[in-house]
């Protein structure tokens, strides 16, 4: 299916040796002025105001996890708050490929520069449905996607938030006005239409920064035209699509409000579904988001243990969000195998066998694993399917995962939260302990 035993074993095996044999690495997460030439270059596009650092944290793990199994990876660390210039900046330093960008709304803004240069990136947490129809785009103009993500759609978040709202509900949706807010709330609204439930109200504003010096003036500025909502006093749902800087202020806001509806049910998409989310609105007062709900992609390996092992990597106490983690981590090895199946870290070359290596052939669960299958000259093909520690893989020809699963997580009155486990793309529940 890929390299078979024959004419391109010697071309595997030069590119074995520069890829592997050169493991001078020293764990350190590597700047501009190491030099690319005897290395894959990866480069990381995260902004650090709104990125969990876990998700580089993990991108450092496989880094460690593909050098210690012989290979020479450095990772390039890149802005995530100026991504395109970043792009261009890594691109020049000789990076090969992306671990990013964090949102959808700076995947949609290097989206073209990938294409242009033939520079593979791969998002762990860029959701929009904005960047499937890109890459479609591209594919039915007979070119050649160069953007992936490990984790699922918004097409299916959508659907989960939309079940999650009681029939009948009056609901209100407030997001962002980027690529990701706009497209999500849009699914939604559709959603509810094909259930025959009303079109949610809605209400958008451009997005802001904690460091912003008229924060308190913008967020202000939300509250009032969320309750200057026609039929405000109606609204029994509100869904919520905010970012980390501003959203616990806006919440906070809402439950203090004399015009929204006192008890209104709250529902947070992925962008802002954090573990402790009390201590972003009253961090005196956890009862303050009882019975909140939030959606997160989430990882369903095969065994379960291997996301338990990989999470005991973190100092939770340095770390104690690992959102996206394991889909950064994934991202990594999926990339470096991809360049060592294809016998070359150029990404216009490489590109073609990310779906190969995450699909189709024999399941192997590690770097090193996978590598070995590929290298081994005593088997007959090296057709093999990276499951990562996310769970299955298997890019499809938009660059989306073919399987995955959304939590959504219940929250307490003493600031714990309680979870439902969602697959993908079949949206059954499949929370351990539950009965088929």
């Amino acid at each position: 299916m890929r390299i078979l035993r024959g004419i391109l074993s010697i071309a595997l095996l030069v590119f074995t040796f520069l890829l592997l044999s050169l493991g001078c690495d020293d764990g350190t997460n590597e700047q501009v002025g190491t030099g690319c030439e005897d290395a894959f270059c990866i480069g990381t596009l995260f902004r650090a105001g709104d990125s969990p650092s876990s998700v580089i944290k993990a991108a450092e793990f496989a880094r460690d996890d593909i050098n210690e199994a012989g290979g020479n990876v450095k990772l390039i660390t890149g802005d995530g708050a100026t991504p395109l210039a970043s792009a261009m900046e890594l691109l020049e330093i000789g990076v090969k490929a992306i671990i990013g960008p964090g949102t959808s709304q700076s995947s949609v803004e290097i989206f073209d520069f990938l294409v242009d240069n033939g520079l593979v990136a791969v998002s762990p947490s860029a959701t929009s449905v904005t960047l499937t129809e890109k890459n479609r785009e591209i594919s039915q103009a007979g070119g050649t996607p160069f953007f992936f993500r490990t984790v699922p759609t918004d097409s299916f978040q959508a659907k989960i938030l939309a079940a999650e709202v009681r029939n009948g509900d009056e609901v209100l949706i407030v997001h962002r006005n980027d690529n990701y807010g706009v497209k999500l709330a849009e699914l939604i609204n559709e959603e509810f239409l094909s259930r025959n439930h009303p079109a949610a109200k809605v209400v958008w504003y451009e997005r802001y920064y904690s460091d912003d010096p008229r924060f308190d003036e913008k967020t202000r500025a939300v509250l009032d035209d969320i309750e200057a909502v026609s039929g405000i006093g109606d609204i029994s749902s509100v869904i919520l699509i905010l970012s980390i800087d501003e959203g616990g202020k806006i919440i906070k806001g809402m439950l203090d409000s004399t015009v929204v509806p006192s008890a209104a049910r709250y529902y947070i998409s992925d962008s802002f579904a954090v573990e402790n989310l009390y201590e972003r609105v009253d961090r005196n007062n956890p009862a303050a988001v009882e019975g909140f709900k939030s959606t997160t992609p989430c990882s369903l390996p095969d065994p379960p243990e291997r996301k338990d092992e990989f999470e005991k990597r973190f100092d939770r106490e340095m770390f104690p969000s690992l959102r996206f983690a394991v889909h950064a981590y994934d991202a990594v090895v999926a990339v470096a195998l991809a360049a060592l199946s294809a016998g070359s870290n150029d990404p216009s070359e490489y590109v073609s066998e990310m779906a190969d290596v995450t699909g189709g052939g024999n399941r192997c669960l590690s770097y090193a694993e996978c590598a070995a299958a590929i290298t081994d000259e005593t088997v007959a093909n090296d057709d093999i399917d990276y499951e990562g520690v996310s769970g299955p893989i298997e890019f499809d020809e938009d660059g989306n995962i073919g399987a995955g699963c959304y939590s959504v997580y219940t929250y307490d009155a003493t600031g714990g939260r309680t979870r439902r486990i969602f697959d993908v793309p079949g949206l059954n529940d499949v929370t351990p302990g539950r009965m088929p």
